[in-house]
């Protein structure tokens, strides 16, 4: 019996291509994980934890918030068909004339929910151009670059002052070009003359902050001025390279501008401020009120050129970045007090 079992478990020579020889996927699997098995390093009886999921909490917070935005909205809708009720007992036309007017006043919130999630659709759709050119960029795709040029054609198809600058991308669609050279292209032709209106926007905007904060005779009035200028300016500057935002998209784009300076240097402001004030030797010439009015106007160009640099379509390939030094200077010069005075 040994000799038989001996005789029967010894190797035997098969040829591969055999016919008579079948082998099943299970077979080769436990083949695989007993290799594996003898390859992995003995644990000693410590296993790693099981990873799952993370399990979140119940978020009290939103219940809450919800539940509340919830109650607000159904005492509106009971106040609302309580008042048009008791309308229509009164009198059935004055009745008529309230429902219409809530139906109007619906009607006129339904459009402004509609134009501010387009507003935020046109911000993301800036964000998500640049995104584009620089995955062009860097992996020199033409395809992908040739698709941002036709969005920035799309974007700008209604601007007149754009109208030269869309036909020369037109007249050079069909060259052979790096996605870097057709990207510089849409550059030159459609967003330097943007950033030049930029520019100007953010420079006067500064100017006058610095100004009207100058000669402002209460601390309250400055940053009720400072905070209006800012929004009207960003909100400009959006306008500009195509996003026009509502008010939430304005809130949305201040938070991403804020943010932008805190993850691209917010202390510059400071370095740069006090070096051109060291240079101009305005620390001993200009009085406090003049002092103050000029750090607001400095800080006001500080968030210009962050506007301008979040909702700019691309990236800065061969245009220089605008400086926040030029833009000191500017307001510096005019802030100075002219010899005489």
């Amino acid at each position: 019996m040994n000799k038989t079992a001996k005789h029967k478990r010894a190797p035997r020579a098969f040829a591969p291509d055999d016919p008579k020889i079948v082998v099943r996927e299970k077979d080769i699997e436990d083949t695989e994980l007993a290799e594996l098995e003898s390859l992995a390093p003995p644990d000693h009886g410590l296993r790693a934890p099981a990873t799952g999921a993370i399990t979140r909490g119940i978020k009290w917070g939103g219940i809450l918030l919800g539940a509340l935005g919830s109650l607000a909205a159904l005492g509106a809708g009971l106040w609302f068909s309580n008042l048009v009720s008791n309308l229509f007992v009164r009198q059935d036309w004055i009745g008529w004339i309230a429902l219409g007017l809530l139906c109007l006043a619906a009607f006129a919130f339904l459009m402004i929910a509609l134009r501010e999630a387009w507003a935020l659709m046109r911000l993301r759709r800036l964000g998500g151009l640049r995104q584009d050119a620089e995955s062009a960029e860097r992996h020199d795709n033409k395809g992908l670059a040739r698709r941002v040029a036709r969005d920035l054609q799309h974007l700008y198809r209604g601007r007149a002052d754009l109208a030269w600058g869309r036909a020369r991308l037109g007249d050079h669609e069909r060259d052979i070009m790096s996605a870097r050279e057709s990207l510089t292209l849409c550059e030159r032709e459609l967003i330097a003359p943007i950033d030049t209106q930029a520019r100007t926007l953010v420079a006067g905007t500064a100017k006058r902050v610095s100004v009207i904060t100058a000669i402002s005779p209460a601390a309250v009035l400055d940053m009720a001025v400072v905070a209006a200028q800012n929004l009207r300016m960003l909100r400009r500057v959006a306008t500009l390279y195509g996003a026009r935002p509502g008010m939430f998209g304005l809130f949305r784009l201040a938070r991403m501008v804020l943010a932008h300076i805190v993850l691209t240097g917010g202390i510059a402001l400071g370095d740069d401020l006090i070096q051109q004030l060291i240079g101009h030797r305005l620390m001993a010439k200009l009085s406090a009120r003049l002092g103050e009015g000029l750090f607001n106007g400095a800080l006001t160009a500080r968030i210009g050129l962050a506007a301008i640099d979040v909702c700019r379509p691309l990236p800065f390939i061969e245009v220089k970045p605008p400086r926040l030094r030029t833009l000191l200077g500017e307001i510096a010069r005019q802030a100075a007090p002219k010899p005489g005075n």
